[in-house]
């Protein structure tokens, strides 16, 4: 035990005052600050922008008689066929001075429009029964708004003429109302829990990657420079694997607490309690302790079932060049199991046997169990299950490693195959 903690002390405090270690740190604290900073800063320009429309109404309020708006739209309805269309569309275009014009002064309002994007013409001619609504702006994207002419004159075209039918005011408003509703949720996902889960699930493949290769250079680099000798003669093989696992693993947990400490503190301090992130609001209600703790423990299991055999890969090279070519198979079955994972989250039903079989798989339930515990209610016998499947096989594979890595953490020259490593212990 003594020499797995000593390796462990030794490898811990090589790779935390790493560069790499620290600006990947930085980077992803900023990161966090600046995104919960947005909703802020977006709610605070939402207030001066609301507090300077309000300033602006007012002071129109009190100068509307003596003052005109820039943009001026003309409407032009010679035969009355939309009654009150003037007015319904000065109440539904505040920003605009709607004036009524005659036809003989159309081709004069056409040239201005073809000049100035401020100016508007909304026409009204007979189509068999029914009016039918031209709008003129200078191009598709200035001008007045189409659509909110159309809804607004149609409306009140549709109001008048029932009235005129004899049907009571009541009835019509009755008629055009729209029924008042909201949405709700009886399930556990929520749109914060399915970003967070996302946002897990990535953060869990990259620590998997980027810690493995961490270790996989460790032992490479202290092997290609002849440290790997001291270290045998003064430490058991399997203490050494175990210590280097265990000293990453440690450096992966300390840099993800501080990240969610940091996050949480951001949530608290920067965003606003009533901001609404696509119409509902951010919470971490979905954040238990337990399901704190089970997110932790998938981390380390995964975490081990992969460091062990990027550990092999860094022994059984004797060039820091050839470790990439050697961590080639472990990076593709954590990338496979990754994207199963990912697309099963985004394809596949919470209780479809897909889902089963990838929470159950131990090298895919560590990047899947982080989305399913924020966004389902993830039954205890799968999350057992689960759980003691992925003990097995870091079981097996930890056995596997120790006997590859002794046998290949001393040998120089070319790289052996698997299989000859086997043979060789």
């Amino acid at each position: 035990m003594k020499q797995i903690l000593t390796v462990f002390a030794f490898t811990y405090r090589d790779a935390v005052r790493k560069k790499a270690f620290i600006v990947s740190t930085v980077i992803i604290l900023a990161a966090i600050a600046v995104l919960c900073a947005i909703p802020g800063i977006s709610s605070a320009f939402k207030k001066d922008k609301t507090a300077s429309e309000n300033t602006q109404q007012s002071g129109e309020t009190a100068d509307t008689q003596t003052k005109e708006k820039s943009k001026v739209c003309y409407y032009l309805d010679e035969e009355g066929l939309i009654p009150a269309g003037l007015d319904v569309l000065r109440e539904a275009f505040p920003d605009w001075t709607v004036k009524e014009s005659g036809a003989e002064e159309e081709a004069g309002l056409r040239e201005q429009i073809r000049e100035s994007e401020d100016i508007a013409l909304v026409k009204i001619t007979k189509d068999g029964e029914l009016p039918f609504i031209t709008v003129v702006n200078k191009n598709f994207m200035s001008g007045i708004a189409e659509k909110t002419v159309w809804e607004a004159l149609s409306n009140v075209y549709i109001h008048s003429t029932l009235l005129a039918q004899g049907i009571s005011e009541e009835t019509i408003d009755f008629e055009q109302s729209t029924l008042p509703g909201t949405v709700e949720t009886e399930g556990s996902m929520n749109l914060s829990g399915y970003i967070i889960g996302i946002a897990l699930v990535m953060m869990t493949f990259f620590a998997v990657y980027y810690y493995g290769y961490g270790v996989s250079m460790s032992v490479a680099t202290e092997k290609t420079t002849r440290v790997m000798e001291t270290l045998v003669v003064s430490a058991k093989p399997s203490r050494i694997l175990f210590g280097k696992c265990l000293g990453m693993g440690a450096l992966g947990l300390t840099q993800f607490a501080m990240i969610f400490v940091f996050a949480a503190a951001c949530y608290k301090l920067l965003i606003p309690a009533d901001y609404l992130l696509g119409g509902m609001p951010i919470t971490l209600d979905a954040f238990t302790v337990r399901t704190a703790l089970l997110i932790v423990v998938f981390f380390i299991l995964g975490y081990a079932l992969y460091a062990m055999m990027n550990a092999v890969c860094g022994a059984s090279v004797s060039k820091i060049e050839d470790l990439n070519s050697a961590m080639m198979p472990v990076m593709m079955v954590s990338m496979a199991s990754f994207y199963a994972a990912y697309f099963s989250m985004l394809v596949a039903s919470a209780d479809s046997i897909i889902q089963k079989v990838v929470l159950y798989l131990p090298f895919t339930s560590p990047f899947i169990m982080p989305y399913k515990l924020l966004n389902s209610d993830v039954a205890t016998t799968d999350i057992i299950i689960s759980i003691i499947l992925l003990l097995a096989l870091i079981v097996i594979i930890s056995a596997v490693c120790v006997r590859l890595y002794s046998a290949s953490v001393l040998h120089y020259g070319k790289r052996l195959k698997f299989k000859e490593l086997y043979r060789k212990q």
